[in-house]
């Protein structure tokens, strides 16, 4: 296991976003995690934060509605990445939406983000389609690719 993982509180809002703006090109902004980050188990959105011995380094926001999942963002800290990290948030949340009754998991990732894409397909997601012109890049838009994994 390697860390802790455990319900983000309100506290945790700007290292989320710190690590976030380091990973992604169009990182949320503090007042985008404040949902997620009501330290509620069974809130709409939720986030989990993974812990080890120098502090946050991970975190995933997910939600619920019903039988269904989300993932809405992952991040994990550079420094901390290639370790499994990100796979145990996504396995940890999988877990925890099956619990809570969601029959399945959808998600949208950058067609670029490669790192991601052989995550979620090595955690048995789907390929289900694209949505054109989705995510801003610097010099224009990328495709975001919608994938699932029943759970």
């Amino acid at each position: 296991m390697p860390g802790n993982i455990r319900l983000a509180r309100p506290d945790d809002i700007d290292v989320l976003a710190d690590i976030d703006a380091l990973v992604n090109s169009s990182a949320w902004r503090p007042s985008q995690f404040a949902a997620a980050c009501s330290g509620v188990e069974r809130a709409i959105e939720s986030a989990l934060v993974l812990e080890t011995v120098g502090g946050v380094c991970g975190f995933i926001v997910v939600s619920r509605v019903l039988d269904e999942g989300c993932i809405h963002n992952l991040a994990v800290h550079p420094a901390q990445q290639g370790r499994g990290m990100g796979r145990y948030l996504v396995a940890t949340a999988l877990d925890s939406m099956r619990q809570q009754g969601a029959r399945r998991c959808l998600l949208e990732v950058r067609a670029s983000n490669s790192a991601a894409r052989g995550l979620y397909g090595a955690l048995d997601f789907q390929l289900d389609g694209e949505r054109k012109n989705y995510y801003p890049t610097g010099n224009g838009r990328e495709d975001a690719l919608l994938m699932s994994k029943e759970l």
